[in-house]
């Protein structure tokens, strides 16, 4: 009974989070853009929300764990460069959602087609579908990179880990990344761009953690040799 307490708990902690953060990032865009009356900001909102909906369902009933891990942040275990990312994830996320904000809202500096949308809903699924299908297939995908002894880590080699090393982080790149497209900011791909460098640091350094720590990732990475993007890197 304690331990279902706990569960749900997690939940709504995760829950909280998550919209917690959807909520910041769209103070951040409309207090930029100093309107509110901007349809495409609030379509990839609205589809932003739908996403989060829809993951708390389907780990629910296929990975509910990932829950619990992914509501605790162990910041006293996390690499420097680790935490680093963590700073720079939050920053550019935010500076994302500003210069879009301040693009088409308060100076209007550029205005993206609907042809723009219709790809950037596109690149929105595909990199939803990666992030949520590599959450389901692993079990370890925490919030915080570390070899989790406790629980019997172990490199996973199966669904999108067959494709790529680090699949969720190609789908964030993805799902983050074409949010400008969505709005219509042509600016806001800068700071898109700076995010997507950002996700390529920590996979740097994760793939060389986990090569020195992990015993049976070595083996792993002569089968899938890339890490984030096939027959490139």
């Amino acid at each position: 009974m304690e331990k279902n307490t706990l569960f749900w708990k997690a939940v709504v902690k995760r829950a909280v989070q998550v919209i917690a953060g959807l909520f910041l990032f769209m103070v951040a865009f409309f207090l930029s853009a100093g309107m509110i009356d901007l349809p495409r900001a609030w379509f990839f909102f609205s589809l932003y929300f739908i996403s989060v909906l829809f993951n708390m369902v389907i780990f629910l009933k296929l990975n509910p764990e990932i829950i619990r891990a992914r509501s605790e942040m162990r910041w006293r275990e996390m690499k420097w460069w680790d935490k680093l990312f963590a700073v720079l994830y939050i920053i550019f996320l935010f500076i994302m959602f500003i210069v879009c904000g301040l693009d088409v809202g308060r100076f209007q500096l550029s205005s993206l087609g609907m042809e723009f949308l219709a790809v950037g809903v596109v690149i929105f699924i595909v990199g939803w579908v990666f992030v949520t299908w590599a959450m389901v297939e692993n079990r370890f995908f925490e919030t915080t990179v570390r070899i989790q002894k406790e629980r019997k880590h172990r490199a996973v080699i199966t669904g999108p880990y067959a494709i790529v090393r680090h699949p969720g982080y190609a789908g964030m790149i993805l799902y983050y990344g074409c949010a400008p497209l969505v709005i219509g900011s042509l600016y806001g791909l800068i700071p898109a761009l700076l995010l997507a460098v950002a996700f390529v640091f920590r996979t740097y350094f994760e793939d060389r953690m986990l090569y020195e720590e992990l015993p049976e990732y070595r083996e792993y990475t002569k089968k899938v040799r890339y890490r984030l993007v096939p027959f490139i890197w």
